[in-house]
């Protein structure tokens, strides 16, 4: 057997070690651990990362934490079912749940389905865990989107940039009809926040009242109009300060947002 020269031998090691960085390299990273989903208010299926991106059609295997906000009515009142299956994955949200927090393990090259039960055609997607490089575009009615449909883009003062602050998740407001008015997020009610970016999904069930957002001192940012009755949701982001969320002409309630 022919000797390997120590020059030799450490060109085979470069070449080794270089294969590995092409590797490591070449693989795809998750952009988070926690994805969340939901029905926008056109009934499109969102399933996103908390940097507001979507998980597409390809996912990196390992374990996630899912944050289903399950409004199951849209603004034109059709239900919709939330359920995701594959190996070792059968979930749907328990009946009349509105926000699930919920664990997914995703097993190296399986395929999972995502739909809603109610109209797996329009809204269904498949996402396969791979190392792969390169993630593709996910399937289905609407998940492609990279805006919530019906969201809007206020433009006072107190909205900070997207592109500056990351996206922390979503805030569940409730307009009662008696015109009561909640904030919670993984149901409980909200006091302190920090600074980022959230998604407030609102279920206005008043035809007299709406629902506001402001910053002390500012611009309030309407979500619901007081005529509006329904589900609606709107990204904002929020700088550090004392925060309101109140129906036009009623009393305000307050929360803190911190760096």
């Amino acid at each position: 057997m022919a000797s390997v020269s120590p020059v030799s031998r450490c060109r085979l090691l470069l070449v080794g070690w270089l294969a590995t960085l092409v590797v490591v390299s070449g693989s795809q990273a998750a952009v988070s651990q926690t994805i969340y989903a939901w029905f926008d208010v056109d009934g499109n299926l969102n399933v996103r990362y908390v940097d507001n991106s979507n998980v597409g059609s390809t996912i990196p295997p390992g374990t996630y934490q899912f944050v289903l906000n399950n409004n199951t009515a849209d603004d034109y009142a059709v239900d919709h079912k939330f359920h995701i299956f594959g190996p070792g994955v059968n979930y749907t949200p328990p009946s009349g749940a509105v926000q699930t927090t919920f664990s997914v393990t995703f097993q190296s090259g399986s395929s999972y389905t995502i739909q809603d039960d109610l109209d797996p055609i329009s809204h269904r997607m498949t996402v396969l865990a791979t190392t792969a490089a390169g993630a593709g575009t996910s399937s289905g009615g609407g998940s492609t989107s990279t805006t919530p449909s019906g969201s809007t883009k206020p433009t006072s003062s107190d909205i900070v940039g997207s592109a500056v602050v990351p996206f922390r998740g979503a805030l569940d407001g409730i307009v009662f009809g008696n015109g009561n008015l909640s904030l919670t997020r993984l149901g409980k009610a909200v006091s302190t926040l920090k600074m980022g970016r959230y998604t407030f999904f609102v279920d206005d069930e008043s035809k007299a009242r709406g629902f506001s957002v402001q910053q002390l001192h500012k611009q309030p940012v309407t979500i619901t109009t007081a005529t509006f009755k329904g589900t609606h949701d709107v990204t904002l982001a929020l700088k550090p300060g004392q925060w309101f969320f109140f129906s036009p002409g009623a009393t305000k309630r307050s929360f803190v947002v911190v760096s």
